[in-house]
């Protein structure tokens, strides 16, 4: 576990929504030969709960606001999100002398897109206010 800046939540929050809608929209492969098609019985084995469906909203806004954020920000928040990978493996990919300032920077910038995006007539410090608030979330 990862521990999140308190004012960083809700964006967190929003890149994990867009990072497991982009592993679910992703095209599933099958191996060439006719294994794929084996179903096991049910009664061997119990039924696997779900994993919690993305909010589409949230993940849809995410991305609009990915196609302008810069490139190093966006590979950082792509490999924490979407490939899930250690912090280990990123710093050796990246190169990073400080790999927790380079993650709090892109979740940075994404917040203050956020804000722009949801409210872009409130200017100033954002201390009462939520996400929430102004975007409709999925039921």
């Amino acid at each position: 576990m990862e521990w999140i800046p308190p004012e960083h939540q809700e964006t967190h929050d929003f890149l994990i929504h867009w990072g497991r809608w982009l592993r679910f929209t992703l095209p599933q492969g099958h191996c060439a030969s006719i294994e794929h098609r084996y179903r096991p019985p049910p009664c061997w084995y119990p039924l696997e709960p779900r994993p919690e469906e993305p909010d589409i909203k949230k993940a849809e806004l995410v991305e609009q606001l990915m196609r302008i954020v810069p490139k190093y920000s966006r590979k950082i928040l792509k490999f924490r999100y979407l490939y899930r990978a250690d912090r280990e493996w990123m710093t050796k990919r990246l190169r990073s002398k400080d790999l927790d300032q380079e993650i709090y920077t892109a979740r940075q910038i994404i917040k203050n897109l956020l804000w722009a995006k949801l409210a872009p007539t409130i200017k100033g410090r954002f201390n009462n206010l939520r996400f929430s608030d102004y975007v409709e979330t999925a039921a």
